[in-house]
């Protein structure tokens, strides 16, 4: 493990060195900082580049961290709905076998008994994803197919881990309930995006034609999401 220092903080970074590189390239994940680097750059110069770009990689420490804490479901934690961190306050009734969850004033409150779980208060939220994707998603999809004269097969919402919605051979579209931690305008692009496959299968210049023809600004609405995927 190697270190520098920027400003009054120091940055712990794993040096691996890899023959076919050629740059140096830096990597940020909840595990910490990896430099990767060819077998001839010195350590003087991996620091220097370290250093050079100290300030990028604290503030991705600082996202990740943040990552580690909503992980968490407690009093004080955060969890994002519609683009806004919303803060989590749990109330806990010994009387209660049941978790119950309610979303006011933008907080989500949440009223359980004293040995609830953390796979319990996820399955709560999922469940208030799940149901706020289909109120909000199923009036996009009636408007959007009546502007582009587009209709999917079926609509279902599904947790998927690297993608916010598909659409089958057979024209059936599945969205990822977690779109509801996106803002409204964002999840529109995916539903745009989404019912354009019912045209065209993959992502050629006609697609993406298609796509900008009802959404102009679909590349800033695609960057507005890359955005916030490093969040969650």
């Amino acid at each position: 493990m190697h270190t520098i220092t920027h400003e009054t903080q120091t940055i712990e970074f794993e040096l691996l060195r890899k023959p076919r590189l050629k740059n140096t390239y830096i990597q940020v994940t909840s595990d910490g900082v990896l430099v990767k680097t060819n077998k001839t750059t010195s350590l003087k110069e991996v620091k220097a580049f370290v250093s050079k770009k100290s300030a990028w990689i604290v503030k991705h420490l600082e996202k990740q961290q943040a990552k580690k804490i909503d992980r968490e479901i407690v009093t004080g934690s955060y969890i994002y709905y519609l683009g806004k961190r919303c803060y989590v306050e749990l109330q806990v009734d010994t009387r209660l076998k049941k978790c119950k969850l309610a979303f006011r004033d933008s907080k989500f409150i949440i009223n359980t008994h004293p040995n609830v779980t953390q796979e319990e208060l996820v399955w709560h939220i999922n469940m208030f994803y799940k149901e706020n994707a289909i109120e909000k998603i199923e009036p996009m999809v009636e408007l959007w197919s009546s502007k582009m004269g587009l209709t999917p097969t079926f609509v279902g919402y599904r947790k998927a881990k690297t993608r916010w919605g598909s659409c089958s051979s057979r024209d059936r579209i599945s969205f990822n309930y977690y779109l509801m931690k996106l803002p409204l305008e964002l999840v529109e692009y995916v539903v745009v995006h989404e019912l354009a496959h019912i045209e065209h299968k993959n992502h050629s210049a006609r697609f993406w034609a298609l796509v900008e023809k009802y959404l102009a600004d679909y590349k800033q609405k695609q960057e507005k999401i890359r955005e916030f995927e490093i969040l969650f």
